[in-house]
């Protein structure tokens, strides 16, 4: 079965068009048992704003309830589907010739995958621009979908560049290190490499320093515990190793464009 350019299993409510990209808010109508493997024509970012969503993209857990930005390139075969008809998800639709004109300049992922906080919150601002469309909208869209192709060529040149094992190993422990700074020279003695190789070959393997690495998964996790709207900033800050509140949505600011109160903002409008 093969789905025709913004073509979806569900009905949408409301839909807009810039520079060749389609945006669209739109709720399931097909029943999961009813969903059958299909192939999507064109390459689309899914955003799941509400309802529990079955996907096979690399990154998903295998239900997922808590908002997510989903790539699937053109030539996508799966299965993705709503478990219930409660759900709700915002979708931009790239034609395929122009995904494969935007390969030829940067290397983008071949298959679906979950992308990270910068993508998502763009996504999250392309979905809010939709119900106050303006003669301005279209350089919105155009602007933030450049941050999604960004977000994505970063995720594909982690994941295809190659590496010694004790990169990956250095990288796990920079993600467990929620409140703990380890020194470069625990990381480098820990991989039995000099610390200046280490920190180049952990630069050209992921596209960011250590230390860059690390206040990245601290605003990933940060971002995934302000989705729990009771849990307050200042117990977040301080799970996620930030001196205080102020410090740590000044780092938020710094890296998305918008406060973490206002990401708040965005998770309730959507």
């Amino acid at each position: 079965m093969r789905f025709a350019p913004k073509q979806f299993l569900g009905a949408c409510e409301r839909q807009r068009s810039a520079h060749g990209l389609s945006l669209a808010d739109l709720r399931p109508t097909v029943p999961e048992h009813e969903v059958h493997q299909h192939t999507h024509e064109d390459a689309h970012f899914l955003l799941l704003l509400a309802g529990r969503y079955v996907s096979s993209a690399r990154g998903m857990p295998e239900v997922c309830d808590r908002p997510a930005l989903v790539l699937n390139p053109p030539g996508t075969t799966h299965k993705d589907r709503f478990r219930g008809l409660d759900g709700r998800f915002f979708t931009l639709s790239v034609p395929a010739e122009s995904w494969h004109s935007v390969t030829k300049a940067r290397a983008l992922p071949d298959h679906a995958v979950r992308l990270g906080t910068a993508a998502l919150l763009a996504a999250y601002r392309l979905c809010d621009e939709l119900p106050r469309w303006d003669d301005a909208s279209a350089l919105v869209v155009e602007s933030e979908y450049h941050l999604l192709l960004a977000d994505a060529a970063l995720d594909a040149r982690e994941r295809l560049s190659s590496g010694p094992p004790w990169l990956a190993r250095a990288r796990e422990r920079l993600q467990d290190a929620s409140d703990v700074t380890p020194r470069l020279s625990e990381l480098a003695a820990a991989a039995d490499v000099h610390p200046v190789h280490f920190s180049r070959a952990f630069r050209a393997r992921y596209g960011r320093s250590p230390g860059e690495y690390l206040r990245h998964c601290r605003l990933e996790r940060a971002c995934a515990l302000l989705r729990d709207l009771r849990t307050p900033l200042a117990a977040i800050a301080a799970q996620c190793g930030y001196v205080d509140q102020s410090h740590f949505s000044h780092a938020f600011r710094r890296a998305y464009r918008l406060t973490p109160t206002a990401f708040r903002r965005l998770l309730r409008r959507a």
